[in-house]
């Protein structure tokens, strides 16, 4: 799969690009059955249902997986399908080397995750973030939300988000005059965004929906770990 200049463009101007289709039906259709059934196995090495301050909240019943690529191998085979290696590949302009995968259940009432930027979590860059909708994912699921050009202001700072809306703790300090956009997709639509792009999503506000979706991260062969300056990691929360 080549993408055109203007994918490209958008990409490295507004640090994100929507890839229609990249996987077919019928491949979404076992992906979601698939995890389903990991999931109903029980649980898995580095499962989080997030804060445990909201017990109600339905990610504690499906949590988040994480690194199935380890243990799983149609996760290893999915996350290293050639046209997905192929879009990533063109976007880092370097050979993709898998970092992590998860996924996200994300049931009807599920909480979302506050607005952060990859890299006050991974500490690498040039980083990205593949996320593949496995689900019609919309403002009622809690679509993906981001804020177009934000990687242009390097790694910010953390502070305490709100465990009511959020299973995570923590989220990104955002720049003034910033403009949320939220990125409506069909299954097997995947997102690509830098690992520097503000994003994020809210609660899956229906009652019969799922937002389930596959997320890969990716370095670059030539990509570098950095020390974060204090203030802009997800662990410099508790100083």
């Amino acid at each position: 799969m080549h993408l055109t200049p203007q994918q490209r463009d958008h990409y490295k101007e507004q640090g994100f690009v929507v890839i229609p289709n990249l996987f077919d039906a019928a491949r979404v259709t076992s992906m979601r059955e698939h995890y389903m059934n990991r999931r109903a196995e029980g649980p898995k090495p580095g499962d989080t249902g997030g804060t445990t301050d909201y017990l109600d909240d339905p990610n504690h019943q499906f949590p988040r997986m994480i690194n199935m690529h380890v243990w799983d191998e149609l996760t290893q085979e999915w996350a290293t399908d050639t046209n997905l290696l192929t879009v990533t590949e063109q976007l880092l302009e370097d050979t993709p080397v898998l970092l992590q995968t998860m996924l996200y259940f994300k049931p009807p009432g599920a909480r979302g995750q506050a607005l952060h930027q990859d890299e006050q979590y991974i500490t690498i860059d040039p980083l990205i973030g593949a996320w593949v909708a496995l689900d019609r994912s919309d403002e009622a699921v809690g679509r993906m939300v981001l804020i177009p050009y934000s990687h242009q202001n390097g790694v910010l700072n953390v502070e305490a988000a709100d465990t009511a809306i959020s299973f995570t703790n923590v989220q990104v300090v955002k720049p003034g005059d910033t403009e949320e956009v939220g990125i409506d997709m069909a299954p097997g639509d995947a997102l690509f965004f830098d690992g520097k792009v503000i994003h994020g999503s809210y609660m899956n506000k229906t009652n019969d929906r799922w937002r389930r979706s596959f997320i890969c991260h990716y370095m670059g062969e030539h990509s570098q770990r950095f020390e974060p300056d204090e203030g802009t990691h997800v662990s410099h929360l508790k100083k």
